[in-house]
């Protein structure tokens, strides 16, 4: 026995004597000398005996060599210790890896910080007809959020406290607002302008404030483009994670995490400018923002899934923090509606299409 080579092209051994030189080894074959660099070399830690050491080169990962002689092994020990030192190795591997998951932390932080606003420039600057196109039509979100509530004097009503806050808005695109006869509390904006109240916000509303509030958030994501910045940035996430994490049509633990991790923190930031948006228009009209207060204590009230979540992974600023900011920071003192047109404005829903 002695030390050998496969070229990897085929089974056959071929017995080698090989020359350890202070830069690698050299050796003859069939088909000719070849010299392998010690930089060149991979370690195959694996192979047994212990005593022998098998490589293969970075290049030609199928072939192999085996050095089996003690005074060779010894040599190669000499001349490249880290090839006979697995401690060595795994220092470098350390490195390496070390390298790595410094590299991706500062990808996540670059995504974390700088993304969100380069993101929301290039939203807002983005053509109105790029969501204009995407705008749904209410007929296809019925079997999802219900149908549209027609009642006439209401939707007059709706109408005319949705007018006042797009005319203090000045938003330069079409934005409607309708009532659908779902049962789920939520308001929904949608692309190209579309926010949709569900007929549970206004049933469980307890003030044409709170309303106004909850419209005015809306309009906020509307003005501030949010629906384009979320489709790019998912976007842009999607391609980051695909480079991180690789592609095989199923999305690892990890990948996961990484996207909606990212994702909702984008949306908290989203989420809070909105919230100074209603409280701007809510302000200008000299509406009293104690409704739009109340609104996210009972939220916080009534324990529903986002107040039982660390804020982190909450799509949603905190509901206290809000509500004491719509109190601290709110100057208006006014009612968004009568009480008699608030009435008749809750029974929107007696009539559908």
């Amino acid at each position: 026995m002695g030390s050998h080579f496969f070229d990897g092209a085929n089974p056959k051994r071929h017995d080698i004597e090989p020359d350890i030189g202070p830069d690698g080894i050299a050796f003859e074959t069939e088909r000719g000398a070849l010299a392998w660099r010690y930089g060149d070399l991979i370690r195959l830690w694996d192979y047994r005996p212990a005593a022998h050491l098998a490589f293969t080169h970075k290049r030609h990962q199928d072939s192999r060599l085996i050095i089996e002689e003690t005074w060779a092994t010894e040599s190669i020990g000499r001349y490249a210790p880290q090839l006979i030192d697995r401690g060595s190795e795994r220092w470098r591997q350390t490195g390496i890896g070390a390298a790595v998951a410094a590299g991706i932390l500062a990808l996540i932080a670059g995504l974390y910080f700088f993304v969100p606003p380069v993101m929301d420039r290039l939203a807002r600057a983005m053509p109105w007809s790029f969501e204009a196109a995407d705008r749904p039509d209410l007929d296809a979100l019925a079997f999802m959020i219900g149908e549209r509530c027609t009642a006439e004097r209401p939707n007059e009503i709706l109408r005319g406290l949705v007018g006042g806050l797009l005319r203090t808005a000045e938003f330069p695109h079409p934005i409607t607002v309708d009532v659908t006869s779902s049962r789920m509390v939520n308001a929904l904006t949608f692309a190209g302008g579309r926010i949709v109240l569900l007929r549970g916000l206004i049933e469980r509303a307890r003030s044409p404030n709170e309303l106004a509030a909850v419209i005015g958030h809306e309009i906020g994501h509307v003005v501030h483009r949010d629906h384009t910045e979320r489709w790019m940035r998912q976007n842009a996430l999607g391609a980051v994670s695909i480079l991180l994490f690789g592609f095989d049509g199923t999305s690892t633990i990890g990948q996961t995490v990484f996207e909606t991790g990212l994702s909702l923190s984008f949306s908290r930031d989203s989420e809070q400018d909105a919230d100074r948006y209603a409280l701007r228009l809510l302000n200008r009209l000299d509406l009293d923002p104690s409704g739009g207060a109340e609104f996210f204590e009972r939220m916080k009230a009534k324990g529903n899934i986002s107040s039982l979540l660390p804020d982190y992974f909450s799509t949603h600023p905190n509901s206290d923090g809000r509500a004491v900011f719509f109190r601290e920071q709110g100057t208006g003192t006014r009612q968004a509606l009568t009480p008699e047109d608030w009435l008749i404005l809750k029974r929107i829903c007696d009539r559908t299409d």
